[in-house]
């Protein structure tokens, strides 16, 4: 008795439905493709932006995104009484904050420096002391504000402390107009506190797109499978 010759027949619904699933299915994966390579070269030129030469902040910013990572040089001076704490975070094994002193450049601009972590026991004191005097240039990396998301704590007003760098609801409790950046200084300044330690920048984002790719093209292979079993099974019961 010869055997029973096993045949393909999906039909036109199962096939049209399995085409068009797997054309959406590896149009989103092509897409996290692009996407990784685009991200891949943002990474790219945003560590050579914040490893570079420190140049002049530019006089008008028309997309302060462009100048995320981006080293710079500024010419001002501190002004006093206005500093604020930013974030609850922990390094060595110490909790702390780190410390946001408003700067007056020479154009009459402001901006938030970031002066570096200031340990949980010893940041009433950072708060109160006054900023170091007089005119001085200032080297560090620039860093976007944000207004932080839904999850993000409530400022304390009565510290105060913020849990998301937002200079613009910074600057409304400075009474200030501050340039929506931060300036993260890279080294110690010589007149700071021994306890005032700066924050290091590292080029942090996210690139997940690889395995995203992976996914969308693991289910366009896993849905072809599912597609080959359901066509010899259709035949096999049309023959019964």
């Amino acid at each position: 008795m010869s055997r029973a010759v096993r045949r393909f027949r999906p039909g036109l619904a199962l096939t049209l439905a399995w085409a068009v699933a797997t054309a959406v299915l590896l149009a989103l994966g092509t897409w996290q493709l692009q996407r990784l390579f685009w991200k891949t070269e943002l990474i790219a030129k945003a560590e050579a932006a914040a490893n570079a030469v420190p140049a002049p902040l530019p006089a008008e910013i028309a997309e302060p995104a462009a100048l995320e990572f981006r080293r710079v040089r500024v010419s001002g001076a501190y002004l006093p009484g206005r500093a604020v704490a930013l974030g609850l975070i922990t390094r060595d094994g110490r909790a702390g904050s780190r410390l946001l002193v408003p700067f007056r450049l020479e154009d009459g601009r402001a901006l938030l420096v970031d002066r570096g972590f200031v340990p949980e026991d010893r940041l009433r004191e950072a708060l109160a002391a006054p900023p170091p005097e007089g005119p001085r240039v200032l080297e560090g990396v620039l860093r976007t504000a944000s207004a932080g998301t839904w999850a993000t704590p409530a400022p304390d007003l009565h510290l105060p402390r913020w849990y998301a760098p937002d200079t613009e609801a910074i600057g409304r409790h400075l009474g200030l107009a501050l340039e929506p950046f931060l300036l993260v200084l890279q080294e110690r300044e010589a007149d700071a506190p021994a306890f005032l330690q700066p924050t290091p920048v590292a080029v942090d984002l996210p690139n997940p797109h690889l395995g995203y790719a992976v996914t969308w093209y693991g289910l366009a292979a896993s849905l072809l499978a599912f597609y080959i079993l359901l066509g010899f099974r259709r035949n096999e019961e049309e023959r019964r």
